[in-house]
């Protein structure tokens, strides 16, 4: 698996929040991009520099891969867009901003159809150092535990855990996530296990003005942020669904249908999405939603806990 690094500069006026939204594709120039991902563009030491990461597979032999992205920004309620760009992998223009992360016997498992990513610190146990070559992997709950699960493997050094992506999950029931097991062994070679939960976060909308609601969230340190669009109950999956909003060819044409295809459905409505992480651990999260105004203009909008600060939930 490579990992393309993208830059974003800011403007005089810093933004409060900064989102790339990748589309990626193996096998030829027109085909479609089956690949799609929005992550948070993280700040740097260097002022006014984010960057972000965009997971990409090997390309095949002789062959590229397309990667189609843009960013979007949020400042003072309005968002702006940038233009999209495209890039070939491989090519001389990308060498320094590639890095790879070696795989084994094909690589590891990869989440259940229409499930995504998320990033995460790797959980480090009392006593255990992350450092020198990290190996990771993961299996089913009924898998045996093996270091033959862990794949894939990222040199840390001897500094912070490294943050990683890993699948949201890799099966599911009944429209649910199901848990898995994430394995990893670092500097002593000890193979350790921890359980992958998901928590249902939802958002109450009364007077039914919201268009999209995303959810922001981390572990406390927010090293690793994610965002996951949040979905109206009731909201038939399409081209017109949360998932698919910075993708589409015009975004206001399909924020105008989407808030059409909403009003049909009772008020209030509830926006849902899941985060992820170890068994045990904690998770904050605030929410970020794009509100049609009376006007007929909307405004992006932040929504933390009226005493200041996030929410959180245990997994």
């Amino acid at each position: 698996m490579l990992l393309l690094r993208r830059e974003y500069h800011d403007a005089a006026e810093h933004p409060e929040i900064v989102f790339l939204h990748a589309e990626v594709a193996t096998d030829g120039e027109n085909q479609a991009f089956p690949y799609k991902a929005t992550r948070v563009v993280a700040p740097t030491e260097d002022p006014g520099l984010r960057v972000a990461h965009i997971s990409i597979p090997e390309p095949p032999e002789g062959g590229h891969v397309l990667v189609r992205y843009r960013f979007s920004s949020v400042c003072r309620g309005k968002e702006w867009d940038s233009p999209v760009y495209e890039v070939k992998v491989p090519s001389d223009e990308l060498t320094r901003d590639l890095c790879r992360i070696p795989e084994e016997e094909g690589g590891n498992l990869v989440p259940a159809a229409g499930r995504g990513y998320f990033r995460f610190a790797l959980p480090v146990e009392d006593g255990e150092r992350a450092s020198g070559t990290i190996r990771y992997g993961f299996g089913a709950m009924r898998k045996k535990p093996s270091p033959l699960l862990c794949r894939a493997a990222v040199e840390v050094g001897d500094g912070l855990p490294p943050v990683i992506e890993i699948p949201e999950t890799l099966s599911v029931l009944k429209n649910s996530p199901m848990p898995y097991f994430f394995y990893h062994t670092s500097g002593d070679e000890e193979l350790r296990r921890d359980k992958i939960a998901c928590a249902r976060i939802t958002l109450l909308d009364e007077p039914g003005e919201i268009i999209s609601a995303r959810l922001i969230w981390s572990d406390p340190s927010w090293r690793a942020v994610n965002v996951s669009p949040m979905e109206a109950k009731g909201m038939v999956e399409g081209e017109l669904s949360a998932a698919n909003e910075y993708f589409a060819q015009d975004l206001e044409l399909a924020r105008v249908e989407r808030f059409a295809a909403l009003s049909r459905l009772p008020v209030p409505r509830t926006f849902e999405a899941r985060v992820f992480g170890p068994s045990g651990s904690r998770v904050e999260y605030c929410y970020q939603v794009v509100v049609r105004l009376p006007s007929g203009e909307s405004e992006t909008r932040w929504r933390n806990r009226e005493e200041g600060g996030n929410w959180s939930v245990l997994l």
